[in-house]
């Protein structure tokens, strides 16, 4: 039997099994919207760094930092040094002996020391005060963050309160390969309460070995606002869920393959095409597609009828596809001719190659 022809029989006999199940027919440009394929969001783009708040610096005092302050009240008496070690709370401020609360935080050291001259001049403490501040310990926090960002690892984040946008922006944003999902781990020790839950997050489970819980948060339905309110715990693992494999199957009358799907982009009907090779012949000789599409469970299966000709005029008809999606250009009797006689010429050329030799 002619290849060609078992060719055609093998993929009819696939395209009937895989249909099946099927129960319902469509054309592409009348396609139910509950059987239309899911847009894909490209999450790069997305920009937490309005609601996280400024990287601190090094040398400037950040809310739980532990300083040591030296002030001499420049009264020359035995008694004219203090020493203090303070700390500073999570509005910034911290209390100090005689001249009471006094805001550090955002400030360099040397601002600080004027700060706290200036704080006691004012309140009539001490009028000739030298003060020198080091800091005894500084607050941060370390975060591992992993999958779809662009700058996977451990960060270190200084602060009392540290959130998930702190988190993301800090990690330089995310890839086109993101899925939408963040998940939270929190830290060994922890318990759920230590997570803020927004309404749009859902508890994913627990972890008895280390008596904590893990929630997970959906940029697409999540207000953007809101990553800046969740509290992420010292410790705590931040995974950002990437996007899996996305085949495309593409046969018929066309170099069989499986497309992948690009990170981040959707695909339609003429990019499938375009992607396992190009048609083989003019649309105007091979116009037909069937798509082969599981919806659901996987148990119920659509078949959805194409023109190329259509999908080139009409965006309607050149459908968004989804993953694992069978894209069948069909045969028919002027493409088995052209590629039966192609098949002939092409043994006779070869036959006579030979032998010329």
């Amino acid at each position: 039997m002619d290849e060609r022809w078992i060719k055609t029989l093998c993929l009819s006999a696939l395209l009937v099994t895989v249909s099946g199940c099927a129960q319902s027919q469509f054309r592409a440009g009348d396609l139910p919207r509950q059987y239309t394929a899911a847009s894909i969001r490209n999450y790069s783009t997305v920009d937490l760094t309005p609601f996280a708040k400024a990287i601190a610096s090094g040398n400037t005092i950040e809310p739980g930092d532990t300083l040591q302050v030296n002030l001499n009240t420049g009264t020359q008496t035995e008694d004219s040094n203090l020493v203090w070690k303070v700390s500073v709370d999570e509005s910034g401020q911290t209390s100090l002996p005689n001249i009471g609360a006094v805001k550090l935080a955002g400030l360099s050291r040397a601002q600080a020391e004027k700060t706290i001259v200036q704080a006691s001049l004012q309140r009539d403490v001490f009028l000739t005060p030298t003060v020198e501040i080091s800091v005894d310990k500084q607050n941060t926090r370390t975060i591992q963050v992993s999958g779809a960002v662009t700058k996977p690892g451990p960060i270190t984040i200084r602060g009392e309160n540290v959130t998930l946008a702190d988190v993301l922006v800090r990690a330089g944003g995310l890839t086109d390969a993101a899925s939408g999902q963040v998940s939270v781990t929190g830290a060994e020790g922890s318990s759920a309460a230590n997570l803020s839950l927004p309404n749009a997050i859902q508890s994913v489970g627990s972890t008895t070995d280390y008596g904590f819980k893990a929630i997970t948060v959906s940029l697409s339905t999540t207000p953007l606002e809101q990553f800046g309110e969740i509290a992420i715990p010292d410790g705590s693992v931040v995974h950002v869920e990437e996007l899996g494999p996305r085949p495309i199957k593409v046969m018929g009358v066309i170099r069989d393959q499986a497309v992948q799907v690009p990170s981040g982009e959707n695909i339609r009907l003429l990019d499938a095409i375009a992607l396992a090779g190009g048609q083989t012949y003019s649309n105007w000789i091979s116009d037909r597609i069937t798509v082969i599409r599981r919806t659901g469970d996987g148990r119920e299966t659509v078949t959805i009828r194409a023109s190329i000709r259509r999908a080139r005029n009409d965006n309607t008809e050149n459908i968004l596809l989804a993953p694992y999606d069978v894209v069948q250009i069909e045969e028919n009797v002027f493409t088995f001719t052209l590629s039966t006689l192609s098949g002939l010429f092409g043994a006779g050329l070869s036959a006579a190659q030979i032998g010329a030799y």
